[in-house]
């Protein structure tokens, strides 16, 4: 085999010394950052100090970057801003997947900022992008022991300077004992002044208790040796200077393989769409019998969805892996066309589906996901038909707009507001329970909801104790009271104890731990109980 004919990555290059050289500075920040970090996610990991860790965390890369005389990329402010806003989209809300794909996709943006930054990035395809991103996090894994060996080294390059290893040891001995005595006088100037004790002695106090002498002394210690190695291992990783290089194969694959298997899967998915037209398109008139059109929009929904995903990681590997071709390019386009009338179908079933079951977080999701996918779709017709298309960096802005729509969209309050506007008074208790089980983001919405406490002593005479929906039947859901006196059951109950739990957790809320979202559930609760 020839060397042109496989991935050459050159494994022989210098390391960027400038952690080595620099030991102090670096570790210094590594420890503030650390400390930063502890502040903002000790048992808190939505509240406000959630985009001032964001910003802390851009702002060691960019002293990095100083320290390293790296200039600047004024494109790469597309990953520093979106990141920023992630931060921010994390106060707002408090739904657990939008919460955790934040937290995702704040990590991505900076590593991929970082990257551009320090390597020539203009030569990466998709997959090699995705490729280098996985191999430098792989790289932190044997980087989390360099800050040890780092200080280790350091030690030894300036043992020859008595001077500066005695003014370090003086200063660590200093602040050893400085520090009792600052604990010393805080305490006697805060009995001899109340004012002190309000301002300065409770801070004091309330480190002591919370942090130091608290229970939770293994949470604080966690928290500060994750942020310290975190970032030190992160950034020691960059300095390697590793990153594979791929150099572009001169021969790719013969073209005849992806036009064989490609026209077979085509002609398939042209009979399909021809069904879709006439059976889905056409109002259901011509389904056959014993079908109703909901079930038949519903049916086979995800396996679509997959099919979609699939032809995209298909035609993209069709265009990385193959010689160009005339047919290869038109069976592309044809099959990403029938990619486009999948999404369409999907898209289609979900609103019909919707329309008769009416919203939920995984039908919104879903919707969100095809339209980002229908649009993706256009970067991959595209490069289909120019070659050089920067494919990877249109996919990372279209999902970064997309996704930062999707996160600032509150989709639980979208949800609720739809649910309640389309049922009403209406809505049954298993319809006021998937509601109440959203996240506090619908609380705003559900206090418009009026419903009466059905647990009264003629319903119960009436009823034997069971519920009934809106056609009159039972919905076999008994009466059953709870030691806070709310009765399962009744929709109004469970509509006050979601707010009352929205109560709870705002008033546990500090300046640190303040959540937006929360303390607008808090205020549309106590309006509600008034």
């Amino acid at each position: 085999m020839e060397k042109h004919d496989a991935s050459v990555l050159e494994q022989e290059k210098p390391i960027n010394p400038v952690m080595i050289h620099n030991v102090p500075y670096f570790m210094g920040i590594s420890f503030l950052y650390a400390v930063c970090f502890t502040i903002a996610f000790y048992k808190n990991f939505i509240g406000i100090t959630f985009p001032f860790i964001t910003a802390a965390t851009l702002t060691v890369c960019c002293l990095f970057l100083k320290k390293n005389e790296i200039p600047w990329r004024r494109s790469n402010w597309w990953y520093i801003i979106p990141s920023l806003l992630l931060g921010v989209s994390t106060v707002l809300t408090a739904n657990g997947f939008v919460l955790f794909f934040n937290t995702l996709g704040i990590l991505l943006l900076i590593t991929v900022f970082m990257i551009r930054q320090i390597y020539d990035d203009r030569t990466w395809n998709l997959g090699q992008y995705i490729c280098n991103l996985l191999f430098l996090y792989l790289c932190m894994v044997p980087e989390i022991a360099s800050p040890v060996i780092h200080a280790v080294n350091s030690r030894k390059k300036y043992k020859k300077d008595e001077k500066t290893n005695k003014n370090i040891k003086y200063i660590i001995i200093g602040a050893l004992i400085g520090l009792p005595m600052i604990l010393i006088v805080v305490a006697l100037l805060s009995s001899a002044d109340q004012i002190f004790s309000r301002f300065v002695g409770s801070l004091f106090h309330n480190l002591g208790r919370q942090i130091v002498f608290s229970p939770n002394l293994f949470l604080v210690l966690f928290l500060m040796i994750l942020g310290f190695f975190g970032i030190y291992s992160f950034l020691s990783a960059l300095t390697q200077n590793n990153m594979p290089e791929w150099k572009k194969k001169k021969s790719r694959k013969n073209p005849v393989i992806a036009i064989t298997f490609l026209s077979m899967i085509t002609a398939i998915y042209l009979i399909f769409c021809v069904i879709q037209a006439v059976f889905l398109f056409t109002g259901g008139r011509l389904l056959p019998e014993g079908y109703t059109y909901s079930e038949y929009a519903h049916q086979g929904f995800f396996q679509l969805l997959f099919l979609c995903m699939f032809n995209l990681i298909l035609v993209v590997v069709c265009l990385s892996v193959f010689q160009k071709h005339q047919w290869l390019k038109i069976l592309l386009l044809i099959f990403s066309g029938c990619t486009y009338l999948m999404i369409a179908s999907s898209a289609f079933r979900m609103v019909l589906y919707i329309s008769v079951y009416h919203l939920s977080f995984l039908r919104v999701l879903v919707l969100w996901f095809l339209s980002m996918l229908a649009v993706l779709m256009v970067g991959v017709v595209v490069n289909i038909l120019k070659e050089q298309f920067g494919l990877f960096r249109y996919c990372m802005s279209v999902v970064t707009v997309f996704y930062l729509m999707f996160s600032f969209g509150k989709a639980d309050a979208l949800i609720a507001s739809y649910n309640v506007a389309q049922l009403g008074g209406e809505m049954s208790y298993r319809d006021v329970a998937y509601l109440t089980g959203l996240s506090v983001d619908a609380v705003p919405v559900l206090s418009s909801c009026e419903f009466e406490h059905e647990h009264s002593a003629e319903h119960t005479a009436q009823y034997g104790g069971y519920t009934e929906d809106v056609y009159g039947y039972s919905t076999g859901l008994k009466y059953y009271e709870d030691r806070n006196g709310y009765v399962s059951g009744c929709r109004r109950c469970k509509l006050e104890q979601k707010f009352q739990r929205a109560l709870n957790k705002a008033e546990t809320m500090t300046l640190r731990t303040f959540h937006f979202s929360r303390y607008q559930a808090a205020k549309a609760a106590e309006k509600y109980f008034r």
